[in-house]
């Protein structure tokens, strides 16, 4: 089953860029009853490998500014080292919490805000 979710989770991350890493956690969490920390850990693994395969896939469509891709790949490691150190230190029910937030805060700009 975890081949399945992981093969969908890729999908889903190189057509859409967002979200799949949710439905990775949700999987783990609550099918797989992973510790949240850890069901955290396995997704940003996942799909970072999963990026990198869907930037190979798009770069036969879409030409990328190296300087940009350079400047924003140093910005997501800094973040991303930050954002794992600050994810050990909260309890589960708050990273839960904060995430379950984030998706519908998000949802709710993207709905008013049109098609754009």
């Amino acid at each position: 089953m975890i081949y399945l979710i992981s093969f969908f989770t890729g999908i889903l991350n190189g057509v859409f860029a967002s979200g799949a890493g949710q439905i990775l956690v949700f999987y783990l969490l609550y099918i797989q009853k992973q510790e949240t920390h850890i069901a955290r850990q396995i997704s940003v693994c996942v799909l970072s490998i999963s990026s990198i395969f869907a930037i190979i896939g798009y770069l036969q469509f879409v030409e990328l500014e190296l300087s940009k891709v350079i400047i924003f790949s140093i910005i997501a490691v800094i973040t991303g080292i930050l954002g794992s150190k600050l994810m050990k230190k909260l309890p589960a029910n708050i990273l839960n919490l904060i995430a379950g937030i984030l998706i519908v805060v998000f949802t709710l700009i993207k709905m008013l805000g049109g098609n754009s």
